[in-house]
């Protein structure tokens, strides 16, 4: 038997146990850090530090501990919790302020971590279900719903509601988006393993890794997906 780690940022630390031919037998992780019968446990699964506990046997018999990888800085929680927002009747997010320019959040729905937000120095981002969340260094929060392309989307030019042009590109698998508006073209940014942001004025844009493009734009009580215009 062999035993898989994993550490998230988005959703906590699991572990999976597998057989001698790869197959999953049992998985411990933030629903369930404890399965007694399989000999699994995790503590402190949704902490900076979990830790991966197995034993062979019941009762009595010592748990031998294994930490899990260290995630990298901009994936480790290290704030205080400074507020928390309702954001829908399933959502919350949890904001820590790490210092003065610097702040992270959690994201939770149905009472489970789903996404976590790293803002220092620019903004941090997040993308679940039909929902975007930014967050900038400072604290404050832009939310909305809808407005955004399918996973994976083709590449090429989109249109958004204000006229504004977003182009989606794609090297070496990793996904970029370059914002052209009224004030001019952008830079390319590349959402490497975490969303990225683009903003003009009233135009924010949020690139995730998978490619999904989400906007919103300021003034409007409405806001509409990207519609693409070709290549």
């Amino acid at each position: 038997m062999k035993v898989r780690l994993v550490g998230s940022a988005d959703s906590g630390a699991s572990a999976t146990l597998l057989d001698a031919k790869g197959h999953a037998v049992a998985t411990v992780d933030q629903s369930r850090p404890t399965d007694l019968a399989d000999g699994l446990k995790i503590t402190g699964v949704l902490s900076a530090k979990p830790v991966f506990g197995q034993r062979s046997q019941g009762g009595p018999t010592p748990w031998q501990s294994t930490p899990f990888p260290a995630l990298s800085a901009d994936c480790t929680l290290r704030g205080t919790l400074s507020r928390t927002l309702r954001l829908d009747a399933r959502a919350t997010v949890q904001i820590f302020k790490v210092s003065a320019d610097h702040r992270q959040a959690r994201v939770f729905r149905n009472g489970r971590l789903v996404r976590f937000l790293d803002a220092h120095s620019r903004q941090g981002a997040a993308l679940f279900g039909d929902r975007t969340l930014v967050l900038d260094p400072l604290g404050a929060t832009v939310t909305w719903t809808g407005a955004e392309t399918a996973v994976s989307p083709r590449l090429g030019r989109y249109k958004l509601a204000n006229g504004a042009i977003v182009k989606l590109a794609k090297r070496n698998g990793v996904y970029g988006a370059q914002l052209t508006t009224s004030h001019g073209t952008f830079s390319t940014e590349y959402a490497k393993g975490r969303p990225v942001v683009l903003q003009d004025n009233v135009t924010l844009v949020v690139l995730g890794a998978d490619g999904t493009l989400s906007n919103h734009i300021y003034g409007r009580s409405t806001q509409k997906a990207p519609v693409y215009l070709g290549a």
